[in-house]
């Protein structure tokens, strides 16, 4: 019987050793959080490993270790199934066993209990003293079975003290009972979420071959490329409801949190209510019950953002990653893991299938269907065949500054709104930028006001009139006049406002349409996810004409009666600094544009741009992916940068301005020394200035490592980690596979 355990202790990196009393030996297992001492202090810490051997010096001397704590019983929290892939990912992404765990296991709150009371078979209730009493009493006793303590509180004004003395004096038998499931919905799904669906071939023919792999227990990635609105949730949920009925479960990863909610309903609708939601939003409360359901078995389909993919599923039978091309699954900060491709990993260890489903699948996932990898299923139609997506291009060098309908809107854009009001449908209006202005600039030195902290523009936001860093939330009080030229010029020029955004957006539609009800979804106007509800469900009900929203709009959304998506201003984005910046132009533009035509009525999209020969705006109207990731691959594959290859990104930040850059250099050196002795094939790029230099008051440079394999990679970061900067101020991001490169 193991008489030791190792625990890590978040943040820290490297295992203890603890002892086990006697009576802990078989209590305390792998996955539990125990209370341990470390130091002074008391604290809490995760069982990774349970063993005989007691830790010894490099002498061979025995080390004297102490015992866990027994003020608190060990709560378990995960499986040896679980460590294992918490293994994996820390050994790939070069981070320690700790920060994984506590990355995904959520805090613990305690257990909340109900108390039942019944009456002492022995209780006379004429005996007991004071009228409220023996009230108390006489109704504990009708019942046939025990009640509850919140029952008689609200049975019996100020019963509390008369319940404690009749439980004192063992009139009353009490008893308590865990409060489970907190975290299910038991309410009725919305009307709107069907019931019964019945799927067309295509839909069949993928759902079969999904259910035929769960069956079988067969590792498999699946690629379910389906045009938007062509019923790829209903295939999600044949597949989901093949697990469950096997005795398995099933994990699904959506990309944002705020499309949960619309998801649960569906998902509620067709499979029942007791769905498992997962995601940083939630409660804590909230979030742990469905934590411990999943591990405890009670709940067999979680449901939530990128965090889900460490849900501690027990037989999982499916893992669904919709959206799957979507870079919120890609961590920016902390364990920078991504969530699609944990989730490949998981299926694997758990010898079951996962679907990534799509309309614009990541070049990336696209190529390895090509190549047979993956299984590639396509539903090509919309479930509802309505007459085909119209998709135009307003070109607005063409558009005279006075023909405007406002400084943002198009005549032909204000004209399309115009008659999709008259036939009382709805349209969404996306600009992915927030704000009112995207920046405010000087109009005699033409400087712009930037953040102290980061080196990016403030945007300035009209309501609470502020300048906000997107970056790091600081916030300034916009000055009437230029800062920089007021210490040169006796007359300093004004800032005047440059750009748009939602904000701007919002309330030029406002003038132009002030008898529509219009309404904005960002994350400045948006705020909890009650709001976001509240806002789709005025959308779903038809009080919302006309839904102005950032990208929070263009994913997911099914509302039948929306037939007009414009897109004010598709240059956003386009001309970053990123070898992705076309692909995720094209599949956010393909993305929002089957927001429109959903129902049986025909969908119709504006695209206002200044580049209209651009690819990712070519094949958005042409609707064509497939001669869109053909090109893009070509382009990828001359510049050897992913599919084709594998990247590890090494970004230097550090308070000193200088330091970043001449540890980078240094480590270059040393870096081509160990390609060159032990013949790797790699291609370094850099060191180089960020292109945002500043975040949060951190300089920064970066250096990008290109491979065929990711083995040269992960040598390489080691070789970088070994190194130890004489700097306090000098830290270091080790970006796998990152997913941008600002």
């Amino acid at each position: 019987m193991s008489k030791y355990v190792n625990v890590v202790i978040p943040p820290l990196h490297s295992p203890f050793t603890y002892g086990l009393e006697e009576g802990d030996r078989e209590q305390v297992q792998v996955g539990d959080r125990v209370l341990v001492p470390l130091g002074n202090r008391q604290t809490a810490g995760f069982v990774v490993e349970r063993h005989h051997r007691p830790p010894r010096r490099s002498s061979g001397e025995e080390v004297a270790v102490k015992p866990i704590s027994s003020a608190a019983e060990p709560q378990p929290c995960f499986r040896q199934e679980d460590l294992e892939f918490y293994q994996w990912v820390a050994a790939y992404y070069g981070d320690s066993l700790a920060s994984v765990i506590d990355l995904a296991v959520p805090n613990s709150v305690p257990k909340k209990f109900n108390l039942f009371l019944s009456a002492n078979p022995t209780l006379k209730v004429e005996n007991l003293r004071g009228k409220l009493q023996r009230e108390i009493a006489q109704y504990v006793c009708k019942q046939n079975e025990p009640v509850s303590y919140s029952t008689l509180l609200k049975r019996f004004k100020g019963a509390a003290p008369a319940v404690k003395k009749l439980v004192a004096e063992a009139a009353f038998i009490s008893c308590k009972e865990e409060i489970l499931d907190h975290h299910i919905n038991r309410s009725t799904p919305p009307a709107w979420a069907k019931q019964q669906i019945t799927l067309n071939d295509e839909q069949l023919e993928a759902a079969k071959f999904v259910a035929e792999q769960s069956r079988a227990g067969r590792t498999s990635t699946i690629l379910l490329h389906g045009v938007t609105g062509s019923g790829k949730t209903e295939v999600y949920i044949e597949a989901i409801k093949e697990a469950l009925s096997c005795g398995k479960g099933a994990i699904v990863l959506v990309p944002e949190i705020a499309l949960t909610p619309q998801l649960i309903d569906r998902f509620r609708a067709r499979l029942g209510g007791e769905i498992a939601v997962l995601h940083s939003g939630l409660a804590r409360r909230a979030r742990w019950d469905s934590w411990r359901a999943l591990l405890e078995g009670r709940n067999r389909v979680a449901i939530g953002a990128r965090s889900a993919v460490f849900a501690p599923m027990r037989d999982l039978g499916v893992i669904i990653v919709d959206e799957e091309h979507d870079n919120s699954y890609k961590q920016n900060e902390s364990l920078r893991y991504n969530a699609r491709d944990l989730a490949i990993v998981r299926g694997k260890l758990a010898c079951c299938p996962v679907v990534l489903g799509s309309a614009t699948p990541s070049l990336e996932t696209f190529l390895h269907a090509l190549r047979k990898k993956y299984h590639y299923f396509t539903l090509p139609y919309k479930h509802h065949r309505t007459t085909k997506l119209a998709v135009e291009i307003i070109d607005l060098n063409r558009v005279k500054p006075w023909e405007m309908a406002s400084r943002s809107v198009s005549p032909q854009m204000a004209q399309a709104i115009r008659d999709t009001l008259a036939r009382g449908e709805q349209a969404f209006m996306l600009y992915n930028r927030r704000g009112f202005a995207s920046y405010l600039q000087c109009e005699n030195c033409e400087a712009v006001m930037e953040c102290m902290n980061c080196s990016v523009t403030l945007t300035y936001h009209k309501r609470g009139n502020s300048l906000l860093c997107h970056y790091c939330s600081s916030s300034v009080v916009p000055p009437i006049f230029c800062p920089h030229c007021s210490k040169t010029h006796p007359q300093p020029g004004k800032l005047v406002q440059r750009g748009a955004g939602t904000e701007r957006v919002y309330e030029e539609l406002q003038q132009l349409f002030p008898e529509a009800v219009i309404d904005r979804m960002d994350r400045d106007a948006i705020s909890d996810f009650e709001q976001y509800k509240r806002s789709l469900e005025r959308v779903r009900a038809n009080t919302t004409q006309i839904l102005v929203g950032t990208q929070m709009i263009a994913k997911g959304h099914d509302m039948p009666n929306v037939t007009l998506v414009g897109v004010v201003d598709c240059d956003v984005g386009l001309h970053m600094p990123d070898f992705r910046a076309s692909e995720r132009v094209f599949q956010l533009l393909t993305q929002v544009s089957g927001r429109a035509g959903r129902g049986l009525m025909a969908g119709r999209v504006l695209l206002q741009t200044r580049v209209p020969k651009h690819a990712s705006l070519q094949a958005t109207v042409l609707q064509n992916f497939t001669a869109f990731a053909e090109k893009e691959l070509v382009l990828r594959r001359e510049m050897q940068y992913p599919p084709y290859s594998r990247l590890l990104r090494v970004i230097a930040l550090s308070s000193v301005k200088e330091e970043p850059g001449q540890f980078l250099k240094a480590a270059r050196v040393q870096l081509d020394a160990l390609i060159k002795s032990e013949k790797l094939s790699v291609a370094v790029l850099g060191p180089a200035i960020a292109p945002l230099e500043k975040i949060k008051t951190k300089w920064r440079w970066h250096l990008l490592i290109k491979s065929r394999s990711v083995k040269p990679l992960q040598m390489l970061r080691k070789k970088l980690q070994s190194l130890q900067p004489k700097s306090k101020t000098l830290r270091f991001i080790y970006d796998i596979d990152p997913q941008e490169m600002l």
